[in-house]
Parts: C-alpha cells; sequence; structure tokens
C-alpha cells in the first residue's frame, strides 16, 4: 500500500516531468496547463483523496481541497473550447500551488498525528 507521502511525492515529480517535457518539445501554455490540470485531479481524486477521506483528522483539509478540484475541472473544460480566457492558465497555475501546500499542510498532520501516538 502507497502512503500519502509517496502519492504527493509522485505527483509532485510528474508535474516536474511534465514542465520539463512541455519547455524541451515547446508546448503552448494551453497545452502544459491542460496537462497540469489532467495529471492533477486524477492523482488528487484518484489517489490523495482517498488516502485523506480515510483519517478524520484531515476533514477540513479534504473540504478545501475538494473545493479547488472542483474549480480545476471548470478551468481544464475551459481550455477546451476554442475561444477561452487566458485567467484560464493562471488560476490553474495557482490552484496547483495551492494543492502543493495543502498537500505539505496533510502531511504535517500526519507527522504531528504520528507523534501523538
Amino acid at each position: 500500500m502507497t502512503t500519502m507521502r509517496q502519492e504527493i511525492d509522485r505527483w509532485e515529480a510528474d508535474l516536474g516531468n511534465l514542465a520539463a517535457t512541455s519547455a524541451s518539445d515547446s508546448w503552448f501554455l494551453e497545452e502544459r496547463r491542460l496537462a497540469e490540470a489532467q495529471h492533477t485531479l486524477v492523482a488528487f481524486r484518484g489517489h490523495i483523496l482517498p488516502l485523506l477521506t480515510a483519517q478524520p483528522p484531515y476533514d477540513a483539509v479534504v473540504t478545501e481541497i475538494e473545493h479547488l478540484l472542483d474549480g480545476l475541472e471548470d478551468d481544464r473544460d475551459e481550455l477546451f473550447r476554442t475561444v477561452h480566457s487566458s485567467a484560464s492558465h493562471q488560476r490553474i497555475a495557482e490552484t496547483v500551488a495551492a494543492l502543493r501546500a495543502l498537500g505539505r499542510v496533510a502531511l504535517g498532520i500526519q507527522v504531528s498525528a504520528a507523534d501523538v501516538h
């Protein structure tokens, strides 16, 4: 069974690989943000959130992550449109940054909870 730290580390490493690939292959900004959004949604909905929801101390973090993921889905869907706002690129980058921060908070809670037991 994978741990939350492994899943978050894997997600962050994959985002780093996406950034490197997008730079080396000269992706358009829309392509990079779409890939970041899609990968983040799959990682959080499929792997990270299930690990968090199984443990009560994470309720507030889970609520905020779910809210951010809902907005990220909207921004991702906006990128599929022929005409989309350039603000969606910025919102995706900001949401991914916020999810990184919340991932660190969740890992901090995990460490604190382990210290108590």
